[in-house]
């Protein structure tokens, strides 16, 4: 009888063992499968008629996370939300004034949120969503496809892997759990894209902090530049800069001095001095003298920005490597074409990825970034912006530079830190002007970030 006993006590901790298991996941990501199992009949196979019938329910998994379980309809399709509980700041004002309380909330694309959607014409499969990032942009999609499911990767509306053949059926797949799915596509999907916990960007945060308490004490004006003693200087001629009065006490500079002055922050304490002016303005794009580029970029110095980034680009590498890089032997263009399309307007389509000595579209911008900020950890990007000459309008001028810093918070959400003419600008912002901008590009050249950071203030 003892031994009967010890038996079945033993069965319970395996059957209780096996179900917090089943629940795990090497990714961390709140894993909805038990509850699902749970709630299939009633809201995953039923009729939309009978899943308008339920009430929405809270529901526990295995390792005590809370869930809502939901439906939202539209126009043609419904969807069923399993969504993790989070907690959100929420500022309550009274008769005592301000105080900030904690409220329960159930974002749809919640980090762990499950999206079943289906058509509401015949009740047919459409896709199910996983939110496998705390960057709500970042999600996987899987199709029913013939016998089998096709897997879509996504980061910020660009497919990084499209139409994976997954191994299992489609019904299988809406009560299958989060370690099940990784197992099975963990070599045909780029799941790297979803984990940022491990990354560490100490040194572009300190860069980040720097240029944001500095910001008031810098002046915009066009031509400014420092040279390599420190001198303010013509960006054109190299001779002294004379500023306007009212700037005097102020670090004075143009969009292109700006970006110098920052790298110039890193060098100084490696070689004792800035950078050079001359070395920076040479060509790094070549043109047949009679050619039509080439009389164009005479004309205007279409490139100014584009050669004057690659080349500070180059510098910084030649420094920090100790060995004398010119741009072209410098691999400092960032280059990558991460993304087979994009989704626009809820449709897929072709995306035009990097075009040479131009750089990328301003809406794929984002994506690209993120991808660089998983991938080249260490390094931030000084972009030459193309935009329409404001004098003539057929013509496309690399004028104006910004220096971008994508990185990883103490959470793991992705920010972008944007500078640009001295100020500090909301990425949302800074992109929305670019894509307004008629035909214009972002090219990027890598810098490796330093917490050895000393911009130069004023003397």
């Amino acid at each position: 009888m003892w031994n009967k006993k010890i038996g079945f006590v033993f069965a319970l901790i395996c059957v209780f063992s096996f179900g917090a298991f089943a629940e795990y996941n090497s990714l961390g990501i709140p894993d909805s499968a038990e509850i699902r199992r749970q709630i299939a009949d009633a809201w995953l196979k039923a009729d939309l008629d009978d899943v308008r019938l339920e009430n929405v329910q809270v529901r526990k998994n295995l390792n005590g996370e809370t869930f809502q379980v939901s439906l939202e309809e539209q126009d043609s399709i419904f969807s069923v939300y399993v969504s993790p509980k989070t907690s959100i700041n929420v500022d309550v004002y009274d008769n005592k004034g301000k105080r900030t309380v904690k409220e329960d909330s159930y974002p749809i694309n919640a980090f762990g949120s499950w999206v079943y959607v289906r058509n509401k014409a015949d009740g047919k499969a459409k896709f199910v969503r996983i939110y496998v990032s705390k960057n709500s942009d970042i999600y996987v999609e899987f199709s029913p496809y013939k016998n089998i499911v096709s897997a879509n990767f996504i980061v910020y509306n660009s497919i990084v892997a499209q139409g994976v053949p997954v191994g299992l059926s489609f019904e299988n797949l809406l009560t299958l759990g989060i370690e099940k799915i990784y197992s099975l596509t963990k070599k045909s999907l780029p799941w790297h894209y979803a984990n940022s916990t491990l990354i560490q960007d100490s040194a572009k945060k300190i860069m980040v902090q720097t240029l944001s308490s500095l910001e008031q004490k810098i002046a915009y004006e066009d031509d400014a530049m420092y040279d390599e003693f420190g001198k303010s200087v013509s960006i054109r001629t190299g001779s002294p800069f004379i500023c306007d009065e009212k700037n005097k006490n102020k670090i004075v500079l143009s969009s292109c001095g700006f970006v110098k002055w920052v790298v110039d922050g890193l060098i100084e304490p490696m070689a004792g001095s800035y950078l050079k002016r001359l070395p920076l303005i040479e060509s790094t794009v070549e043109y047949k003298d009679v050619g039509f580029q080439g009389v164009l970029n005479s004309a205007y110095s279409t490139n100014f920005s584009l050669d004057w980034t690659r080349n500070i680009a180059a510098g910084s590498l030649s420094v920090r490597s100790n060995k004398t890089y010119l741009y072209k032997d410098s691999g400092v263009d960032v280059t990558i074409e991460p993304f087979s399309s994009v989704i626009e307007n809820g449709k897929i389509s072709n995306t035009v990825g990097y075009i040479k000595n131009t750089g990328y579209e301003p809406k794929n911008l984002k994506a690209i970034l993120y991808t660089l900020a998983i991938t080249e950890t260490d390094y931030f990007y000084l972009a030459a912006i193309r935009q329409t000459d404001k004098k003539n309008s057929e013509v496309k001028v690399f004028n104006d530079a910004a220096v971008i810093f994508p990185y990883f918070d103490d959470n793991g959400i992705f920010r972008i830190a944007v500078f640009m003419d001295g100020k500090e600008y909301r990425f949302d912002n800074f992109e929305k002007h670019l894509i307004n901008s008629k035909d214009a590009f972002v090219h990027l050249v890598r810098v490796k970030a330093s917490a050895m950071f000393y911009p130069q203030e004023v003397k």
